[in-house]
């Protein structure tokens, strides 16, 4: 017996037995990888959370995001790898909510929507991360579901919580906005200002300032620091065709036919589109896409807010982007004139899906360079031996952060000395401090090159070694670590 029309089609145990081989695959993987997504805001959002309980005002701070630290603290009193063990079940719920979403959205073979976000080899890889992209994710896919299933004060709860975990949030909840305007839901608007509310509540105790979240905002309009990266190099074109580094060739293809699919639909329903789930399918889930990838290309191209083209900003959108590729699927299986033709085209295509993240593209995954342990993290383990074997542990002063795991030391301490303490007459480095040296956020955080310090007559250099970032191309870019020690 069919389901009515309008109703959602039915679930499937095949559906989630597949969800759990997946997120075991995740798990597994969580426990064997060395590889950290990168090496910079990965690991300082893990030690966000991981210092919080020693220094509470770490879950009232704006880069590392409120939500995210609250929810990734417990996990992370067990090291990076706790952090991946959640990372891993907010992919997998976001997945199941994909499944959902398609299956409400009555689309063919729903259960594509799980393999798409799990095919997408940055959300793949972001499992293994300290990253916020996964949590807001979720937050996304589930407001859109709540949307949905007619359940919109849950859905504007919910979404509520999406700038505290990334400050895109409050560019969606126009989105979630304009569509309960839209659909009159009036009672489910003040819901929006819910996360926002209860984090200003706590910013009255804790800053005496209700507004912290806009007031102590962590990007500034211009970043001088990252402006030498827009010179020349931003194209309005980085994250419209950067979604192929984030979901594959394939999966790219398909999502355009997945928007002419639904512009097709659009065209031949004409008014009947504006009424209940079409509304949510192209507000909620096309309009979120366009309104995000806009703003970034907007950033991107006027180089403020600190962007600096980051691409795999664009995993916040898979579970969505997952629903448009199931409809590009739909359309381009639409062709065959057959029903066993259609199952067959489908098919077709999700092998290709399947393949294409191992298939050896630059934007597929591969072993050395995604799942092992990276260059300047290699380095900085190799120079944290080194510092232990010297006579009486000294004083050090880092930029990157992944030298205070390497090194065990608490990046948030009240005692931390940075690279411009050495240009601060008033706070001079006492003699045998050691300064590890990058050839990253020493230069570009801290404003100090490797040419200062060898200047510098108060400085020796120590220890100093270099790898290739890619090892199969040891001659085109290497990472450097140098240390110093002050006279």
């Amino acid at each position: 017996m069919n389901p009515p029309s309008g109703a959602a089609l039915p679930a499937s145990r095949r559906a989630y037995g597949l969800l759990l081989a997946l997120l075991a695959l995740s798990l597994l993987t969580a426990l064997l990888t060395r590889g950290t997504f990168d090496s910079g805001d990965s690991i300082y959002h893990y030690q966000y959370a991981r210092y919080a309980f020693r220094h509470p005002l770490n879950f009232l701070e704006s880069w590392s995001k409120p939500v995210t630290v609250a929810l990734m603290a417990g996990p992370a009193q067990l090291g990076l790898r706790g952090v991946m063990v959640l990372q891993c079940l907010l992919v997998a719920a976001s997945a199941a909510l994909a499944y959902q979403a398609a299956r409400l959205l009555r689309l063919p073979w729903p259960w594509l929507a799980i393999v798409a976000c799990y095919a997408a080899p940055d959300y793949f890889l972001i499992q293994f991360s300290g990253l916020t992209e996964p949590l807001f994710s979720l937050l996304l896919i589930t407001g859109v579901v709540l949307a949905l299933e007619e359940r919109p004060v849950w859905a504007a709860a919910v979404v509520s919580w999406l700038p505290l975990a990334r400050s895109e949030g409050f560019l969606l909840l126009g989105v979630f906005g304009l569509y309960l305007l839209l659909n009159r839901r009036w009672r489910a608007l003040p819901w929006l200002g819910l996360g926002f509310g209860f984090y200003g509540l706590i910013g009255l105790a804790a800053y005496q300032d209700f507004f912290w979240v806009l007031t102590r905002n962590a990007y500034p309009l211009h970043n001088l620091n990252y402006a030498f990266i827009h010179r020349g190099n931003n194209t309005p074109w980085q994250f419209i065709t950067g979604l192929a580094d984030s979901i594959g060739w394939v999966q790219f293809g398909l999502f355009w036919l997945g928007v002419v699919g639904m512009g097709l639909g659009v065209a031949r329903a004409g008014r009947q589109w504006a009424a209940g789930r079409r509304s949510g399918e192209l507000l909620l889930v096309y309009g979120s896409i366009a309104v995000f990838i806009g703003a970034h290309t907007v950033f991107w191209v006027l180089g403020i807010f600190g962007s600096i083209g980051l691409l795999r900003v664009l995993c916040c959108l898979v579970p969505l982007l997952s629903l448009v590729v199931v409809r590009g699927v739909q359309l381009l299986a639409a062709l065959g004139r057959t029903a066993p033709q259609r199952q067959y085209s489908r098919w077709v295509l999700l092998a290709a899906i399947v393949w294409f993240p191992f298939s050896g593209s630059r934007v597929g995954l591969r072993w050395q360079r995604d799942f092992g342990q990276a260059a300047d993290q290699q380095l900085l383990e190799a120079a944290a031996r080194w510092v232990a074997t010297q006579p009486s542990p000294p004083r050090v002063v880092y930029a990157h952060p992944y030298a205070a795991s390497a090194l065990n030391l608490d990046p948030f301490a009240a005692n931390r000395l940075r690279f411009g303490a050495l240009r601060d007459a008033s706070w001079p480095v006492p003699t045998g401090t050691l300064l590890v040296w990058d050839d990253w956020y020493a230069p570009v955080e801290d404003q100090t090159t490797f040419a200062q310090l060898r200047q510098n007559p108060q400085l020796r250099l120590r220890w100093q070694r270099g790898l290739p970032r890619n090892p199969r191309k040891p001659t085109i870019d290497s990472t450097r670590i140098a240390i110093f020690e002050r006279r």
